[in-house]
Parts: structure tokens; C-alpha cells; sequence
């Protein structure tokens, strides 16, 4: 009986001696695992920081290129309605010299149309033929060339090229006898110049003929 009751009491100390070895090694193990979860949860807030920063600069620069591109595209079509506005105002100094020269308004027995052909000047915008005149060397203003109706937009001159000339293939004209017809032109060249906003520049040139009888 003695003997059983020793057994037990040992096995008891056994028992209690292996507990007492195992807990902290398992305590200890436990510890590490949260440790490891707690850094690898800080570890994935940081990089979701870093990668939300980039994918914010990437945005913020997608923003400035479209306000950039947008602004460009923005002064082009402001360039463009520039031009046709100059080539506008090119335009019509041209007809309005055109039809000086159609109703007369432009004589031609102006001084300016006699000058000697070196004349690089002339504040009516009238040339004599063989006149040496760059349009592109012009100066554009009261001292070469005339406006159109005030405006300095429309500017034009009008160089004299021939005087009677009888037009090829003119023998007859419909209606008339070949006796009465008209066949004899004064021929012109009209050269133009419209300006707008920006500097936009535009030059037109034409070839003009009126009848001289």
C-alpha cells in the first residue's frame, strides 16, 4: 500500500517537473509568432504608403501634361483663326483694288503709273512698269502702299505691266462685229497684304485687266 502511494506521488513530481520544463519554451514560441505577425502587418502599412505616393505623383503629373497639352492645342487654334483672319483681310484688299480698277477709281494716267521704273516708293501704291518692288522687303505702311478703306489691315499696291496689249484670241467677241470689238487691255498686278493678331501676316497676288475701250 505504502509502496502504491510512493508510485503515485512520483508520478505526480514527474508530471509536474516536464510541465514545468515545456510551459516557457511554448510561451516563448507563442511570443516570437505575434512578434513575427505585428512586424510583417507593419511592414505591408509601409509599403501601401509608399506605393499610394508614387501612384499620387504619377497622377499628379498626368494632370499637368493634359492642362499642358490642352493649352498648347489652345494656341494653335488661336494661330489658325489668326492666320485666316489675315488671309481674310489679304482677300479683300484685293477685290477692293480690283474693283477700283474695274470702275475707274484707279486712273490710269496717274503720276505714279509714268514714274521712272526705279522707284521703290510711293505713298499711292501705284507702279510703273519694270518698277523693282519686293513685297516681301516692303515696309507696309503710307510710304509704299495704300489701305483699303482706312484700315491698316488691308494694305495693296498695283504695279502697271502693259498698256494696250491686244489679248490672244480675242478676234471677236459674241454679238458685236469684229470691227467694233473691244480687244485692247491695261494689265495690272495687284499684290496684297492682310495682317491680324500675333503678327499674322498674309500676301495674295492677282493679275488684272481692264479694257481700254
Amino acid at each position: 500500500m505504502a509502496r502504491a502511494i510512493v508510485w503515485v506521488i512520483g508520478r505526480i513530481l514527474l508530471t509536474t517537473a516536464s510541465g514545468a520544463r515545456c510551459s516557457p519554451p511554448r510561451c516563448s514560441c507563442a511570443i516570437f509568432m505575434s512578434k513575427g505577425n505585428v512586424m510583417i502587418a507593419q511592414t505591408q502599412r509601409g509599403s501601401t504608403l509608399v506605393i499610394s505616393m508614387i501612384m499620387l505623383v504619377v497622377l499628379m503629373l498626368l494632370g499637368v501634361m493634359s492642362m499642358t497639352t490642352s493649352d498648347t492645342a489652345y494656341k494653335l487654334a488661336g494661330n489658325l483663326q489668326f492666320e485666316n483672319n489675315a488671309l481674310n483681310n489679304a482677300e479683300a484688299a484685293l477685290s477692293d483694288v480690283e474693283n477700283s480698277l474695274k470702275n475707274g477709281a484707279i486712273d490710269i494716267n496717274h503720276a505714279d503709273f509714268a514714274a521712272a521704273s526705279s522707284v521703290t516708293a510711293a505713298p499711292s501704291g501705284f507702279y510703273p512698269k519694270g518698277a523693282n518692288i519686293d513685297p516681301f522687303n516692303m515696309a507696309w505702311d503710307d510710304t509704299d502702299s495704300a489701305s483699303s478703306s482706312g484700315d491698316d489691315t488691308q494694305r495693296g499696291i498695283v504695279q502697271l505691266m502693259s498698256t494696250d496689249t491686244v489679248q490672244s484670241g480675242e478676234d471677236y467677241v459674241v454679238g458685236i462685229q469684229k470691227s467694233t470689238a473691244c480687244k485692247k487691255v491695261n494689265t495690272y498686278v495687284i499684290t496684297a497684304r492682310g495682317t491680324s493678331a500675333r503678327g499674322s501676316t498674309r500676301l495674295v497676288r492677282s493679275y488684272y485687266s481692264v479694257l481700254t475701250c
